[in-house]
């Protein structure tokens, strides 16, 4: 937190344009990302922008545009030299999020467990299992009429559940058994 601090407060003194010439009475900056400009927000419809979509990112040295990964720079005046990607008018509305940091990177692209959407749910699991099965060509009769059998055998779902994980572990020793080499 205090780094990306640090790093929001580079990025806005850095994009307040030290050296520039004072805005017109009246005029604001634009908020869109490596814009710059000043403008009157009365007449923003008659302004062209000519912007990036995402936020800046600043990355072990590195700043570059999130929507334009492939134009990396490491000096603060080569990162608003890069040209924008998008286009639109200048606008007052002030982004919800302004810098992206390594932190930021590394959560969007993070794994995804394949185990986070295991239902609870006796009947959506067997559910799932009827759509696996059936993407391996598994008749889906067939194992809506032996899992209800199962059931009116044991009455509870959960049971039935715990018996067909038990028969599948089986039948997977049973071919991990079987005389093949590794």
């Amino acid at each position: 937190p205090l780094f990306d601090s640090f790093l929001h407060l580079s990025f806005i003194m850095a994009s307040s344009g030290t050296g520039a010439a004072k805005a017109p009475p009246g005029h604001v900056r634009c908020k869109n990302f490596g814009c710059q400009k000043t403008f009157d927000p009365a007449k923003a419809e008659q302004t062209c922008c000519v912007h990036h979509k995402s936020p800046p990112v600043f990355h072990e040295c590195a700043k570059y545009w999130s929507c334009c990964p492939n134009s990396r720079v490491y000096d603060w005046d080569e990162l608003f030299r890069i040209p924008g990607c998008t286009q639109s008018h200048c606008t007052v509305v002030d982004p919800k999020k302004k810098v992206l940091g390594g932190t930021d990177i590394r959560a969007a692209n993070a794994p995804k467990r394949i185990d986070d959407e295991i239902p609870v749910d006796p009947r959506k699991k067997l559910d799932r299992l009827r759509a696996g099965l059936a993407g391996l060509g598994v008749d889906e009769g067939a194992f809506d009429k032996a899992w209800g059998r199962l059931a009116a055998k044991n009455g509870d779902l959960n049971m039935v559940c715990s018996e067909l994980r038990q028969r599948f572990t089986e039948v997977l020793e049973e071919l991990d058994d079987v005389n093949t080499p590794d």
